[in-house]
């Protein structure tokens, strides 16, 4: 046999033996303790690598590193089954799953029913999964990982758009908020952060999360210029008319929750003719998506 050739057969024989003791040490991951011989705690084969070997101080650091390796290899990560210790409400062991894991539950009691839209099935059953546990003093330890999964992975175009990696930071959070607040576009300013990083990809969430975060803060923000302005009308009101009635409610954080209140008018109108009352919420304002429910009554006329 030619030299070369006998060379690159045990070049061939040699990296079989390593593929198969990387192979190796992903299944033996699900034991519970590392051994010290391992010296390398990233697994082969992957193109990030997971550390198994790795403390991590609480369930949220655990999450995270766990969605950063899942971001880096395409896939999305969702939360499932726990455990607790024995009378106690303290986290024994928790697993985190790829999102593709399980399959839908089938919704035979429904079926005579028509749905206005039907989800597409997305779960195949997929293997993929790391399970945590925690010691007594509170920090987790990987007990089992599966590496393995059986559908194809996100490309790395499309990796910002998976579920568990999208996560508007504080930071990326303020300057969205700024931006808007000096009356620019939502789009416009996720198109500036897009910029700074190099691209939408970049970013770590999605141009709808981004109209969300805006959305959110405007409903959960009452402008101090509005509420004074209404409680001006208000003691304006009940200066013209005596039987004028009004109250209204703050959080705890000093923003106008609720507010309430009823005329003169209104109010003999119900002495008179208040058999039948009714109270309707199914309108909604548009600026702080506050509740509008009147109270609607029938007089003489």
């Amino acid at each position: 046999m030619d030299c070369s050739v006998k060379r690159e057969v045990e070049e061939g024989v040699h990296e079989s033996e390593r593929m198969h003791e990387s192979e190796g040490l992903v299944h033996e991951s699900e034991s519970e303790h590392v051994h010290e011989s391992e010296s390398e705690p990233n697994l082969a084969g992957n193109s990030s690598g997971f550390n198994i070997s790795a403390v991590y101080k609480d369930e949220t650091e655990a999450y995270e590193c766990f969605c950063t390796y899942a971001h880096d290899n395409g896939f999305s990560v969702r939360k499932d089954h726990h455990s607790f210790w024995p009378n106690s409400r303290k986290i024994k062991s928790k697993d985190f799953v790829c999102s593709k894991a399980g399959f839908k539950k089938s919704d035979d009691h429904n079926s005579g029913k028509r749905k206005r839209f039907i989800r597409p099935v997305v779960r195949t059953g997929c293997p993929a999964m790391v399970r945590f546990v925690t010691d007594e003093d509170g920090y987790w330890h990987v007990k089992r990982f599966i590496e393995s999964h059986n559908h194809e992975l996100a490309s790395p175009a499309d990796r910002h758009l998976l579920r568990s990696c999208r996560n508007v930071i504080e930071e990326k959070a303020s300057v969205l908020k700024s931006m808007t607040n000096a009356g620019i576009r939502t789009v416009d300013a996720y198109a500036y952060l897009a910029e700074e990083v190099g691209g939408c990809e970049n970013v770590r969430f999605s141009k709808r999360d981004a109209y969300n975060l805006i959305q959110k803060e405007k409903r959960a923000r009452i402008e101090i210029g509005d509420t004074n302005s209404l409680i001006q009308l208000f003691k304006d009101r009940q200066v013209e008319d005596h039987m004028f009635a009004w109250d209204v409610q703050y959080d705890d954080q000093d923003r106008l929750l609720n507010f309430f209140w009823v005329d003169g008018r209104s109010r003999i109108d119900y002495e008179c003719f208040g058999d039948v009352l009714i109270f309707d919420t199914s309108y909604r304002l548009n600026k702080y998506n506050f509740v509008c429910a009147p109270f609607v009554g029938v007089n003489n006329h």
